[in-house]
């Protein structure tokens, strides 16, 4: 979204702000759950829930526990979002292809379609006309007549606060200025993210002990992204960006990679890097798609795993990377958690051996000792849910106003 002044919420209305984004992250809640999570009396939660009641935002479930009856008192009533607020839709931007996910107020998915289309090679103007046109004709055809705002998820470095891709692998252009372009062909807000960031997010909304301390998510897949986490909220640097943590340099004289430089993370463990090197073991023909599909991909997992040889040893060079690439994590942010995610833990058996024995040699065991690591596969459709949540939740600030008398 471009930059705006946003105005001050009162006392009352941040605390309307604070049970909804309760209620977004961690589900439908019974008002006690709600104030024992905030640390708000329960008077105060009665007053607040009655009026988003009231005004529809909110709508009340009675417990189906059959035992309810026979406790004394009444039953506990989970309260949500209700579904008729208004729709938000996902999208993520790949090496083209667009992934788009329509979702309701109460957090419910609706429709996503895949479509592959040619972005690389489109200048600014032709390709926010691309993607407008193909998020209306999105909406159209899944009915959505009450959408609010988009939500869009991109690889590359990614201005949040002023809506602008500085740079992106996928797309053939610097510094656009995605969000106002969207937003003025859309007629809608547009919130843009990392799509590395993008998926951290959601997964850290799925698991609330992610949520607490700090959280790193390493995403490998079409290429490598961090997104880093305090308190289950994304770090933003000084354009409001996460970080390039694929890129950096672990050899200089390395493989080439997407960025222009040579060595960098992502040049050994992104897909379009192991189909490459894996093409090349004995002089096989050279690829042709500068990005694998799927069935790619898994035909060299496959044969990784049937035992041939050289796709081990590619796999354990990786391996490797990927412990190195950790232990930097380790060693430079004192993460809680590492979360290793994204397409490219369908090898995580292959990579596992030589990521630990990489892992160990390299980094420090006293800090090695405060990080749990996680390994959780996930789709790309991550990426779409996690914009999502970021689209409720502004739209969520605006449901926490209160309305003129």
């Amino acid at each position: 979204m471009t930059a705006i002044t946003p105005i001050p919420l009162s006392p009352r209305e941040t605390a309307r702000r604070r049970l909804l984004d309760a209620l977004r992250r961690e589900g439908p809640m019974a008002r006690v759950e709600i104030g024992q999570h905030l640390g708000m009396s329960p008077a105060s939660v009665s007053e607040l829930t009655a009026s988003l009641l009231d005004e529809g935002i909110l709508v009340a479930e009675e417990a189906s526990d059959p035992a309810a009856g026979l406790i004394r008192g009444r039953p506990k009533t989970r309260l949500y979002f209700a579904e008729t607020l208004g729709s938000v839709i996902g999208v993520w931007t790949g090496f083209n292809r667009i992934e788009l996910r329509l979702v309701d107020s109460a957090g419910h998915n609706r429709a996503s379609r895949h479509v592959e289309r040619p972005l690389r090679n489109l200048g600014a103007e032709e390709l926010m006309d691309v993607l407008a046109d193909t998020i209306t004709a999105f909406a159209q055809e899944t009915g959505a007549h009450d959408v609010k705002a988009i939500g869009l998820a991109c690889q590359g470095y990614v201005d949040t606060r002023d809506g602008i891709v500085a740079w992106s692998p996928v797309l053939g252009t610097r510094d656009l200025p995605l969000a106002s372009g969207l937003g003025e062909r859309l007629g809608k807000p547009v919130l843009i993210e990392n799509d590395a960031s993008a998926m951290a997010f959601a997964i850290t909304q799925r698991n609330s002990d992610l949520r607490s301390g700090r959280t790193a998510c390493l995403m490998i897949g079409d290429g490598v992204g961090l997104g880093f986490l305090i308190q289950g909220e994304l770090y933003r640097g000084a354009r409001f960006g996460g970080s390039e943590f694929g890129h950096v340099r672990l050899r200089r004289s390395g493989p080439q990679c997407r960025c222009g430089g040579r060595g960098c993370i992502e040049a050994y463990l992104a897909d379009y890097a192991m189909h490459r090197d894996a093409q090349l073991i004995d002089h096989r023909p050279a690829p042709t798609l500068l990005l694998p599909g799927e069935d790619a991909m898994e035909s060299i997992v496959d044969q990784a795993r049937a035992g041939d040889p050289a796709l081990l040893n590619l796999f354990q060079a990786a391996g490797e990377v990927l412990g190195d690439a950790v232990a930097i994590l380790i060693q430079t942010l004192e993460p809680d958690h590492i979360v290793i995610c994204g397409p490219g833990t369908r090898a995580m058996d292959l990579l596992r051996p030589s990521f630990e024995a990489a892992l160990e040699s390299q980094t420090i065991p006293e800090l090695r000792a405060l990080a749990a690591i996680h390994v959780v596969e996930s789709s790309m459709d991550l990426l779409t849910e996690g914009v999502v949540i970021q689209a409720l939740r502004e739209l969520d600030l605006d449901l926490a106003r209160l309305k003129a008398a």
